[in-house]
């Protein structure tokens, strides 16, 4: 969705090819010329092909520098503009964690060790992203910029897992993010769907805080 969400922001013409979660598909040798391990997102422009959410980042808005979404070489927000797309990450592993406890381990094999630190390090994650918004609407102080669509994702990711509203600031710039176009464009169909896997095994703000 990161990528795509970009994709959307630049207003860049693209083909989406949406792969199958079927080990069959993602491990053919057809796509494994793509992404040698099976895995998503590609960006396949004419004969060139780059894997990695960060990188496609930097590459779709160096190759669209008029969508005003980077901060080229020299820019003084370049650095920054770098830390958060990267910084999007930390928080997205710690999620991804989640997501494969509460949904690719049945309850006998999920670890109430694994959930409970994962869960501190999300909280932890995310008060450093509710610091830096206190006194900006965006990460950057000149406006919106890839740095947000990278970061927003990994918010959406991670408000499945603890509860926004306890970080006013985030809580707020995700909701902003939320009524971009861009963002809804880039939404999968069915993502207000409930995760009924999720609901009985959140644990309470007030485990691990």
């Amino acid at each position: 969705m990161r990528a795509l969400w970009l994709l959307h922001e630049i207003g860049a013409t693209f083909e989406l090819i949406e792969m199958p979660f079927d080990l069959s598909v993602l491990r053919a040798a057809g796509y494994l010329a793509v992404h040698p391990l099976g895995r998503v997102p590609c960006l396949v422009d004419d004969d060139f092909k780059l894997f990695e959410s960060g990188a496609i980042t930097e590459y779709l808005c160096e190759r669209f520098p008029q969508s005003g979404l980077g901060r080229a070489q020299g820019d003084p927000e370049r650095y920054e503009w770098l830390q958060w797309i990267h910084y999007s990450e930390t928080i997205a592993v710690h999620a991804a964690a989640l997501v494969q406890q509460y949904h690719f381990l049945a309850a006998p094999e999920r670890s109430a060790a694994v959930l409970r630190l994962e869960g501190r390090r999300l909280r932890k994650a995310i008060e450093v992203l509710n610091a830096r918004l206190q006194d900006r609407a965006c990460l950057l102080r000149r406006g919106f910029s890839a740095a947000d669509v990278s970061v927003g994702y990994s918010v959406h990711l991670a408000h499945r897992f603890i509860a926004i509203e306890e970080f006013p600031a985030v809580a707020s710039y995700y909701a902003k993010l939320q009524a971009r176009r861009a963002f809804r464009a880039a939404l999968p169909k069915d993502w207000e769907r409930p995760l009924t896997w999720l609901q009985p095994f959140v644990p309470p703000a007030s485990a691990g805080g």
